[in-house]
């Protein structure tokens, strides 16, 4: 199984060291990514890149509170677990659709539980199913940045750097994600449009979250611009 992408965002060294050595020690695998401030979290983040956030609420300048509620407003709806010594704000974290709320210290159990959460959610999230290794397999579509026929295979390419190689055609493949966030800009390329950087009219090409560049034939350029116009939109809506 994939790890879980956890994002932690605690500003106080010790109490942030604390919680990866919790996490590292955990029984379900998973890839934390260090904030030391909610300002950074949010100049940093890219959507559909994590899997759960692990947010102090007390902390110098903006609390993890706001943080969040400016992530809600952007339409993410990533798993949020606060963690603080205080119950002041309980019914605030549960107002932005919190997963839990975790009193300081943190224990192994409550890092446990709330993996398990996390896990269990991204299970039921839409996925993709291929046949890899002469097994069928599922990939969650948050996972996938974008996928790419060459021959008679289609290269599917994961947000973790890993790549699953498949013999099948993208046609057939975009059969699947005809209702998702996806976009053919070229015969030999998919799209998923959560990880579209901007669109360089220049070069005619769609960039990558990762600095990829994905061609756009001259005639999809409008209808691809529309398309990703389309989905910030309906993503800043909260609809998707």
């Amino acid at each position: 199984m994939e790890p879980l992408y956890v994002a932690v965002c605690e500003d106080q060294s010790e109490e942030r060291d604390a919680l990866l050595t919790l996490l590292a020690e955990s029984a379900i695998s998973c890839v934390p990514t260090v904030f030391p401030s909610g300002e950074a979290l949010l100049e940093a983040w890219q959507p559909h890149t994590f899997d759960l956030l692990l947010m102090d609420i007390y902390m110098e300048g903006m609390t993890g509170l706001e943080a969040v509620r400016q992530l809600r407003e952007q339409g993410e709806e990533l798993p949020v677990a606060f963690i603080t010594s205080s119950t002041d704000y309980a019914l605030d974290s549960y107002r932005l659709s919190a997963l839990k709320y975790i009193e300081k210290p943190v224990r192994p159990k409550d890092v446990a539980e709330i993996l398990t959460l996390a896990r269990l959610k991204k299970a039921d999230a839409p996925s993709l199913t291929i046949q890899y290794n002469g097994r069928q397999e599922n990939i969650f579509l948050s996972d996938i940045f974008y996928l790419e026929q060459q021959g008679h295979v289609v290269n599917i390419h994961l947000k973790s750097g890993l790549v699953r190689t498949v013999y099948d055609k993208i046609s057939a493949i975009a059969k699947q994600l005809a209702d998702k966030p996806f976009f053919q800009p070229h015969k030999s390329f998919l799209v998923h449009l959560a990880f579209v950087g901007h669109i360089d009219a220049d070069l005619k090409c769609f960039v990558m979250a990762d600095g990829k560049n994905i061609p756009i034939r001259r005639e999809l350029m409008g209808k691809a611009r529309r398309a990703w116009e389309t989905y910030l939109f309906t993503r800043a809506r909260g609809d998707g």
